[in-house]
């Protein structure tokens, strides 16, 4: 607004140019905003068939919503995925040029790999036998002409922009109320980022390293992991009551001999 106000010339420089805007740390995510798995397969049975695969992508390998749209072929390793791209908040205009774009935190060229677990190769093969991938040309940001076969492209004529996060948002709220996972004012009760919640609580809960989970997620950096998810790791309160009990106040072999014998 202010640079806005400089252009007009109502003012003849902006104050806060420069100023750099603190941004609010991350809060720990509610046990609430996470659904279960029955809730995931309820939100699968009611969402538009073509999105089925996207939902399954996002709580088995935890993807961002605009990751999961640029989901290609070459995306399918053996046992893992390779994220590169995502897909550009216009992709949905029409005077959009490059729809994809390179992933949160990263330059072009840079990727993540995640662990997919079989269920996820196994709904990938059965969204591949009704829907064949799409070639999508586009422009990267160094020049070169790029055409990865995309899972989540538009086939019907007419239907030419991709879709962004804002309709996959929609056909995601809309499943939600279908399947009557709606809050007290009959709103949608999850995201699709909740989906990304769902993974990083599953993996935690079974002991997977969050600096592990941390980097799968393609978080810049662990402390916003932790920030979210570290209450969500309840044995770790055990491995340290016992670490620090053993530490300060270890058992004495002979005591507990003589107190098991009286």
């Amino acid at each position: 607004m202010l640079e806005a106000a400089v252009a007009d010339k109502r003012i003849p420089e902006n104050p806060a140019r420069g100023v750099r805007i603190s941004r609010a740390a991350p809060c720990a995510v509610d046990e609430d905003e996470i659904p279960t798995l029955d809730e995931v397969d309820l939100i699968t049975a009611h969402i538009a068939p073509q999105y089925r695969l996207a939902v399954y992508l996002q709580s088995g390998t935890g993807q961002r919503t605009s990751e999961v749209l640029a989901f290609s072929a070459e995306c399918r390793r053996s046992g893992f995925v390779r994220i590169r791209w995502q897909v550009s908040a216009k992709a949905h205009r029409d005077d959009c040029h490059t729809v994809f774009v390179p992933l949160k935190h990263r330059t072009e060229g840079e990727c993540r790999d995640v662990p997919a677990a079989p269920f996820v190769e196994q709904e990938i093969d059965a969204h591949l036998s009704r829907w064949e991938p799409v070639p999508v040309t586009f422009p990267g940001r160094r020049g070169k002409r790029r055409r990865p076969e995309v899972f989540f492209a538009p086939r019907r004529r007419g239907k030419g922009a991709m879709p962004a996060a804002s309709t996959y948002g929609y056909h995601f709220r809309k499943a939600c109320v279908s399947a009557g996972l709606v809050d007290a004012d009959g709103k949608a009760k999850y995201t699709p980022g909740s989906l990304r919640h769902f993974f990083a609580s599953i993996a935690l809960a079974n002991g997977v390293p969050i600096c592990e989970v941390s980097r799968w997620l393609g978080r810049k950096s662990i402390k916003t992991t932790v920030d979210i998810y570290g209450h969500l790791v309840p044995e770790a309160w055990d491995r340290c009551r016992d670490i620090m009990q053993n530490a300060m106040r270890p058992a004495a072999e002979g005591v507990e001999e003589s107190v098991s014998a009286a």
